[in-house]
């Protein structure tokens, strides 16, 4: 049976109201007939529709005389909405959804969102599925389902039981071991090795160590502060540095230019910079390619065979759980730490 109905959207900083249709039963798409920012105005919009389909007319004519933009509206256009509406993420997430999007818009991107099928959503599986891996695919097909969250469609076509993603085989973190890392540091570029030490020595990620400032430094307390707005977690944590660390960082700036917002690692602004110069490095020295995140399993996992009680493990990674990290570096093949001598000669040469 034909119907009309209004979807209640709450959104960080608002209310939506959206009205949408179906011209038959449950096997007809929903169609959308229009997005409100009050209860009153959707409920007329609603009524209206209910009106067409009560004397058994197609209410897409009257809608497309009242706004030709609401029926028309296409997955690139929502598409491009959505994506501008993510004023809430980092600049690294709105980059990785711009680079899913490249790929998802020409696929749907004349359609109209109510159109597409979970047997689109399939095809576009099967696509991404010829080059990329099936973590990659997942977080594909995670964007689209925001979309089409977005767009208002229930049910979402990219949440439905028949959508069947690449089987995902997780391996467990594989981090180099003292010599490698060691070989890694002795092939990459000076100004790359104090970042890289302080990373293996604290845990820290890539993006939380390129991003320290003077601000963030307590030297007298031996620690790095990671601000809530480059933390993944969105948490504000410390990490405790050792000292002959944090005496080398120190010393590669005087005292009178530690302005709060200079960073601490000149010439390392960005996070592929430093997966550059690892992937070189490691090249270089004849061993497996590791990324930067390698090494803060490398610190995680040395920490846990030292007997690091769960939860001060997952407080030292910035973990909500301790099970997160347990279920992660329990099951890592130990490694051994890298001869206390040879760490001090890179900061001390």
């Amino acid at each position: 049976m034909a119907s009309a109905y209004i979807i209640r959207r709450k959104g960080k900083t608002c209310v939506r109201f959206a009205v949408r249709y179906r011209l038959g039963g449950r096997e007809s798409p929903v169609q959308s007939a229009g997005n409100f920012e009050t209860k009153r105005e959707a409920k007329a919009r609603r009524d209206l529709v209910a009106g067409e389909l009560a004397a058994c007319r197609n209410p897409t004519d009257v809608l497309r005389s009242l706004t030709s933009e609401e029926v028309i509206s296409t997955f690139a256009s929502v598409a491009g909405d959505w994506q501008a509406s993510r004023i809430d993420v980092s600049p690294g997430t709105r980059k990785t959804m711009a680079s899913h999007l490249r790929r998802i818009v020409p696929v749907f991107g004349d359609m109209r969102p109510e159109t597409i099928a979970p047997a689109d959503v399939n095809r576009l599986v099967a696509l991404l599925a010829q080059d990329l891996a099936p973590g990659s695919v997942k977080g594909y097909v995670t964007t689209l389902r925001l979309v089409l969250d977005f767009a208002g469609l229930e049910p979402n076509p990219a949440r439905h039981r028949t959508v069947k993603l690449p089987r995902l085989i997780e391996e467990p973190p594989n981090p180099p071991t003292a010599d490698h890392f060691l070989a890694i540091v002795d092939n990459v570029p000076g100004r790359f090795r104090l970042p890289l030490l302080v990373m293996e020595q604290t845990a820290m990620r890539v993006g939380e160590t390129v991003a320290l400032t003077w601000a963030d430094v307590d030297e007298s307390g031996s620690r790095f502060r990671i601000r809530a707005s480059v933390a993944k977690t969105r948490r504000t944590r410390w990490a405790q540095v050792p000292d002959w660390l944090m005496q080398a960082v120190s010393e590669t700036t005087p005292p009178d230019d530690r302005v709060p917002e200079r960073p601490v690692f000149q010439g390392v602004s960005r996070t592929e910079a430093v997966h550059a110069a690892m992937k070189r490095a490691c090249k270089a020295a004849g061993i497996p390619h590791y990324h930067p995140h390698d090494l803060r399993h490398r610190r995680l996992t040395l920490w846990h065979g030292q007997g690091v009680p769960a939860r001060e493990l997952a407080t030292r990674a910035g973990h909500s759980k301790p099970s997160m990290t347990l279920d992660v570096y329990t099951s890592v093949t130990p490694v051994d730490e890298a001869p206390f001598e040879q760490l001090t000669g890179y900061v001390s040469a």
